[in-house]
């Protein structure tokens, strides 16, 4: 009980740093990073797909380093990348070398999730409600974030986003200083033989199991939609919208706030009704979330849209990740939920540079917005389709 109790603290813990500032403080920092360093929204876009891309490889190949060298020495190795890519975003200009240290930061996120997602697999019964306390850490890093980086990038004109990426580097490292204290090499527990051989092959699972099949669809699709939302928020609606960073930076912490508690109640709701009946709620709130900033400009509705936002995407990753994991053997969690997150990362590289192009040959994010709640309505469908497909599985 104490291992396990421990387990969660440091997850959530590893969940507050790691995931919010190399996921999403990007989009609190963009506007003053642009602003100090004369980049165009495109180069912002590039710089914002490299987070997606060290994320979506490493996603893959942390699961492949987690059978060599063990899940909890990947975890510490991503973290303190994490903080090394952290202080270099801050100390250097050249975009080819934050381009790189935008990667790595990527690559430490997904380091230090996917490997947490297997062991936490492996030692809980009840698995959607442990993601929600484990993961609404990241919530909580957001919220931290929406309040104390707008105070940090008034303190300088022209370095108020290097003192903001120094910050999270120092608190980021003092949590992977807890991380060698406190996370231990957990016994593997063995899962049944049999459906581990029959499962023992990725392309073999993908190939019997059309439901997985269509959901990893899906998931490409949410990937590809939602960081666009993800990013560009923050730039739209000081930049485009014409709101204080200030405001914006509390728009965001509801976004934060609501990641907190809102993981943990779509967990114990995965846990107990159809999967995919949450799966279809989440879809339909994010797909309203992104709607609602397109043709209104009022303020109040840029609050509901993150609050609505934050309260049900952090739900669909919850409720994906247990999806997968009813599918899938509990050694071979970390590679299957790997490939899962390869995909889903691909759609978001692909997205991110795009939308920051389509902003710029159309002066407007309205266009990339659009896209982005285009494709989650489309998704609301797809996951009615796919409850018929499952109606047997789950």
């Amino acid at each position: 009980m104490k291992q396990q109790l421990r387990l969660v603290i440091i997850g959530f813990l590893i969940q507050l740093t790691t995931m919010s500032f190399g996921r999403f403080t990007y989009t609190l920092i963009l506007p003053d990073m642009m602003s100090s360093l004369g980049f165009t929204t495109t180069k912002m876009g590039i710089l914002g797909m490299g987070i997606v891309l060290g994320y979506t490889v490493h996603s893959f190949l942390s699961g492949k380093l987690a059978h060599i060298i063990g899940a909890e020495l990947t975890i510490k190795l991503s973290v303190f990348m994490i903080s090394l890519s952290l202080f270099t975003l801050g100390y250097f200009s050249h975009f080819s070398i934050l381009f790189v240290s935008m990667i790595a930061l990527g690559a430490g996120a997904a380091g230090s999730y996917i490997p947490l997602i297997s062991i936490l697999n492996q030692h809980f019964d009840k698995k959607g409600r442990i993601f929600g306390i484990v993961l609404s850490g990241a919530g909580t890093g957001i919220v931290l974030c929406g309040y104390f980086i707008p105070m940090l990038l008034v303190l300088s004109e022209t370095s108020g986003y290097r003192i903001s990426w120094y910050a999270l580097a120092v608190i980021n490292f003092l949590v992977f200083l807890l991380s060698l204290i406190f996370l231990k090499p957990h016994k593997i527990l063995e899962g049944d033989k049999e459906k581990e051989d029959r499962e023992n092959s990725i392309l073999h699972i993908f190939k019997t199991n059309t439901p997985l099949r269509i959901t990893v669809i899906i998931y490409f699709l949410t990937g590809f939609s939602y960081i666009i939302y993800a990013t560009f928020f923050g730039t739209y609606s000081v930049n485009e919208i014409g709101f204080s960073i200030r405001s914006t930076g509390m728009m965001w912490s509801l976004f934060g706030i609501n990641s907190i508690f809102s993981g943990f109640i779509w967990g114990i709701l995965s846990d107990k009704i159809n999967k995919f009946n949450v799966a279809i709620i989440l879809s339909g709130l994010v797909t309203l979330s992104i709607f609602i900033i397109i043709p209104f400009r009022l303020e109040i509705i840029f609050y509901a849209s993150t609050f609505l936002f934050g309260f049900s995407y952090m739900g669909y990753i919850i409720v994906n990740a247990s999806i997968i994991s009813d599918e899938v053997s509990k050694k071979e969690m970390a590679k299957i939920y790997g490939v899962s997150t390869l995909i889903h990362g691909s759609g978001q590289v692909m997205s991110t540079a795009l939308a920051g192009f389509l902003k710029d040959i159309t002066n407007t994010f309205k266009v990339p917005l659009s896209l982005s709640f285009l494709i989650f309505f489309i998704c609301v469908f797809l996951f009615l389709f796919l409850k018929k497909k499952a109606k047997n599985l789950f």
